[in-house]
């Protein structure tokens, strides 16, 4: 017997407390799979569908391309979340669940993983001096953004932050990554000093000493990801950072790990230090040749300098260069 729409909406919040009991998955990613479950959902109802079939997945995709332009990486991840579903549903014992089509649908074949965008130097200090740091939201707000910038972090890390991670005699910091990985940087004097200048101040946020969150929002709770998302983005605003891409929190985070590169730091400290479980995540998505670094490699080449000896001496002479040479013709 197939499974119809009625069973499987009845199980979309046995799924979720499934994955939140068992500690797999957080509750950003828990928010994604409930969307995504009562998307295909809502598309089935609209086309009047009850029995689900391969025709149906093949159309969801379809629609997730042409009507909410969907990038193959979010429908695809979408998809998953359906073959999850089918896996949990199976393992469950509803009858029909081993023959949903969700496991059979191709997965669209996607452009190579994108670069990731950063800010250059000047940029990075006409940001962090566009910030007021004369007020505790502004000293709150200059240490959330050195965290990223400085030591690489997500915004849901900073996040999850504690006091108590703070090891001051240590002069390190415990973060919480993904799937609850912890790992322990180590604090620069920078880092240091905009953590101790915060935390001078953090007993004037409201209910501060009743939270042991580290950072602390205006009514006295541990402060949200959209806050510290919006806050950034009016930072931005007034920093005039204008880029070609949307500047997010998370782009401190890609530059930290661009300026590490340009220092020749070894991939695996990279690696190490941004958290992520496999070293191809580093490589594809954030170890960049700058535009920089590929200009001064390009002039080492042995015909470059030859043929820059040969303009120098005046036996190459091109028509632009005829001011420099005093040619007349």
């Amino acid at each position: 017997m197939p499974v119809n729409m009625t069973a499987l909406k009845n199980n979309i919040q046995s799924f979720l407390n499934y994955r939140s009991s068992v500690g797999y998955a957080r509750e950003a990613t828990l928010s994604s799979n409930a969307v995504d479950l009562n998307l295909f959902a809502r598309f089935m109802e609209n086309n009047g569908k009850d029995a689900i079939c391969g025709r149906d997945v093949i159309a969801f995709q379809q629609h997730l391309a042409s009507k909410r332009h969907n990038t193959p990486a979010s429908i695809n991840r979408k998809i998953f979340t359906l073959r999850s579903f089918q896996n949990f549903l199976d393992l469950k014992g509803l009858e029909g669940a081993a023959d949903l089509p969700f496991k059979k649908v191709l997965k669209i074949r996607a452009p190579r993983p994108y670069r990731a965008n950063f800010l250059n130097e000047d940029e990075i200090k006409t940001l962090f001096n566009s910030i007021n740091t004369g007020t505790i939201l502004g000293l709150r707000d200059y240490a959330v953004f050195a965290l990223m910038f400085l030591l690489g972090l997500r915004v849901g890390e900073v996040h999850r932050l504690n006091l108590e991670d703070i090891n001051r005699k240590n002069n390190t910091i415990l973060i919480t990554g993904k799937c609850n990985v912890e790992r322990t940087l180590t604090l620069s004097n920078e880092m240091r000093s905009a953590l101790e200048n915060y935390l001078l101040i953090r007993d004037h946020f409201f209910l501060a000493e009743n939270n042991k969150a580290l950072f602390i929002s205006k009514k006295g709770n541990r402060i949200a990801i959209r806050t510290i998302q919006d806050n950034f983005k009016k930072l931005a605003e007034a920093a005039k950072i204008d880029k070609r891409f949307r500047v997010t929190p998370h782009t401190l985070r890609h530059t930290c790990a661009t300026f590490l590169n340009e220092k020749e730091v070894k991939i695996l400290t990279i690696q190490n230090i941004l958290g992520h479980t496999n070293p191809n995540t580093t490589i594809n998505y954030y170890l960049h040749t700058t535009e920089n670094r590929m200009r001064e490699a390009l002039q080492k080449l042995p015909l470059t300098l030859f043929f820059n000896e040969l303009i120098e001496s005046g036996k190459i002479r091109f028509s632009f260069q005829t001011d420099r040479y005093g040619l007349t013709g």
